[in-house]
């Protein structure tokens, strides 16, 4: 009768060889597509400067990496005094200002429009900034198109986005990321 501690290792062999061979047949190449273009991660935010209803210069630098700051993109075309994102991030300023947030506000409408609104709601505590440029056609909606916030019909997307203390937002391969609303953006602001 032949030693049986012989067939250990011959048996040892066939199981690792059957295992090999189903764990080559039961992987299959993986698609990191979906993978690359869920990925987030932070960039720094692209800059801007642009005026705001009373016509002043209002330039994102001068608060990058000293503060948080939410940027609102809203459509002019509705007025301020109609876009409800805007009037609710009017009514959650207060929690924003006891935490040294600061905001932006960004239209396509002019600033002589934005005053128009605010003679009707009343002011607002952050600036409305035009997006636009008098002087040069090829400025307008510069900072809708840096921001990701123009349709391929050049028509403008409201969206919310916060810039972190080092002046970086959150980005995808598409370019940044917006919240899905005022309040998730205060609260992440908050937080």
């Amino acid at each position: 009768m032949p030693d049986r501690r012989a067939l250990i290792p011959i048996v040892a062999g066939i199981v690792l060889v059957v295992l090999c061979m189903w764990r080559v047949a039961a992987n299959k190449p993986q698609d990191y597509a979906d993978q690359v273009a869920a990925a987030v991660m932070a960039r720094p935010a692209p800059i801007f400067e642009a005026l705001d209803a009373n016509n002043t210069l209002v330039r994102l630098v001068t608060f990058l990496g000293r503060h948080q700051i939410i940027i609102l993109f809203f459509d002019g075309e509705t007025g301020a005094d109609q876009d409800p994102e805007l009037l609710r991030l009017r009514e959650r300023f207060p929690e924003l200002k006891a935490h040294n947030v600061k905001v932006i506000a960004v239209t396509n409408a002019i600033p002589q429009l934005n005053r128009a609104a605010m003679d009707r709601v009343g002011s607002f505590p952050f600036p409305l900034v035009s997006d636009f440029d008098p002087l040069s056609p090829a400025g307008i909606l510069k900072i809708h198109t840096q921001w990701g916030r123009v349709t391929e019909s050049g028509k403008v997307r409201p969206g919310v986005f916060l810039i972190d203390r080092r002046g970086q937002v959150t980005v995808t391969p598409d370019g940044p990321r917006p919240f899905g609303s005022v309040d998730e953006a205060v609260d992440a602001a908050i937080k």
